[in-house]
């Protein structure tokens, strides 16, 4: 059975689509679109407008909850700096004696 002569489950018999021009069309459009990019302050006013959209949308936290969490963040510094400054005693503590018990 030849692919002319194939029927699908109606009876009707099937053919190929036949081929256009259509992709060739298309890709000319579309490099020609890409050809005719928008003009620097066109783009930069768009880039604006986008970005106080996207600003409105942004949950901004209250001063209450602001000051709460810089207070949390300069604690946390504290205790880190702390942590390191008792690491750093210990530290040049023990190379001093092996120093001196090893030393000259």
């Amino acid at each position: 059975m030849s692919e002319k002569e194939k029927m699908n489950q109606d009876g009707v018999q099937e053919s190929k689509p036949a081929k256009t021009e259509k992709p060739k069309a298309d890709k000319a459009k579309a490099k020609a679109d890409k050809d005719k990019k928008p003009g620097f302050f066109k783009r930069l006013g768009r880039f604006f407008r986008e970005l106080k959209s996207e600003l409105k949308k942004v949950a901004w936290p209250t001063g209450r909850d602001t000051m709460k969490k810089t207070g949390i963040v300069i604690v946390c510094v504290i205790v880190v700096s702390v942590i390191v400054w008792i690491f750093d005693g210990i530290a040049s503590s023990v190379i001093d004696a092996l120093l001196s018990l090893f030393g000259r």
